[in-house]
């Protein structure tokens, strides 16, 4: 850096000197002045890129990426309880039990993408789309002195059951489109701010059968359906520590704000009989917040000649939603008043990455 402010300054007097030789010729001296102009942002660009060089993998090709990212995670979400316990047969207070909820579990997913590392400031423009889907279900049975009183239903409200089973389906899908400049701060830091879009579908249903007690042998069905479409910006940093011999620790913060509509319908009937029955259909538009992170270890090395590079991460991610369930809750079945849960909706796990330069 020494070296080119040096240069510089020798440049630029002899540049003066030739200038007052030729201080007639106003044309060389309008020209000279340009070219003296041009060296000084040239010199200003490259001083900025040595300050924060890139760094992202420097290979000898065009540097298109693409990942593969298979997803272990948990999902949960919220306002999905049942039923509850009441210690005797009775469905009035005194009450002693708890709450029955679905046993959410574990499922696969997978995120895919690609992009490529642009001359511009050393950007890089990058898409994904990662689909996801979680179908669990739980159950409850009351015992010989006790019984199931249904939390979901206006028509069964007050009730006590023996027997109730809900089900549960999430179908997720997200689709990220991202511009950012990977860069170093120190020598084994790095730094990616990135902005971007988002867009996300989120189809949630939950079915439940309550049988037993009350009604004899008659069965409650009650069936709930939110299905959102949201699209909105994002913004985030990736940061990367290195630790040496191609090893790194990697960390992700981002969050987004989407503007959406949701398609709501609530159902639900006692068979036999035709005249229990509701339908209810509640559509809206709403801001959804939601917040990503991930905290993981990679590797990575160049080959063929440097050419490619690979690089491989196991990383812990997650992500939360909320407000989510907007699904209806009827409290009264005479005049049908509801209201929604509005309750979140999350996801966590092991995120696997396979990323290769080329």
């Amino acid at each position: 850096m020494q070296l080119l402010k040096k240069v510089f300054f020798i440049f630029l007097f002899l540049q003066i000197g030739f200038l007052s030789a030729l201080e007639t010729n106003s044309s060389r001296i309008t020209r000279l002045e340009k070219e003296i102009d041009d060296l000084r942002e040239e010199l200003h660009a490259l001083m900025l890129s040595q300050s924060r060089p890139s760094a992202n993998p420097d290979i000898m090709s065009d540097e298109w990426f693409v990942f593969l990212e298979p997803l272990y995670w948990y999902q949960r979400t919220n306002g999905t309880a049942f039923a509850y316990s009441n210690h005797t047969l009775l469905t009035s207070v005194p009450l002693k039990g708890r709450t029955k909820d679905i046993d959410f579990g574990w499922s696969w997913g997978i995120r895919v993408g690609g992009g490529k590392n642009i001359d511009y400031d050393k950007w890089d423009l990058s898409a994904s789309f990662l689909y996801y889907s979680n179908h669990v279900s739980g159950t409850a049975k009351s015992g010989q002195a006790s019984t199931l009183i249904p939390l979901r239903g206006a028509i069964i409200t007050q009730t006590g059951v023996t027997h109730a089973k809900s089900s549960y389906a999430l179908d997720f899908y997200n689709l990220d489109v991202e511009l950012g400049r990977h860069y170093y701060v120190s020598a084994k830091l790095s730094f990616r701010p990135f902005i971007g879009g988002k867009s996300a579908w989120i189809d949630q249903r939950q079915m439940i059968r309550y049988t037993g007690g009350s009604l004899a042998l008659n069965t409650a069905h009650v069936k709930d359906y939110c299905d959102y479409w949201g699209v909105g910006t994002k913004g985030g940093v990736n940061t990367r520590w290195f630790i040496g011999n191609g090893w790194h620790i990697d960390a992700l913060i981002a969050g987004a704000l989407l503007y959406g509509y949701f398609d709501i319908e609530h159902c639900e009937r006692v068979t036999p009989s035709p005249l229990d029955h509701i339908k209810l259909e509640d559509n809206k538009h709403r801001f959804v917040p939601m917040i990503q992170w991930r905290l993981g270890l990679s590797w990575g090395s160049y080959f063929n000649r440097k050419q490619n590079y690979l690089n491989l991460s196991a990383a812990y991610e997650g992500m939360y939603w909320w407000r989510q369930n907007q699904m209806l809750k009827i409290y009264e079945y005479t005049a049908v008043r509801y209201d929604n849960f509005a309750e979140d909706l999350s996801m966590h796990g092991l995120t696997l990455s396979v990323k290769l330069y080329f």
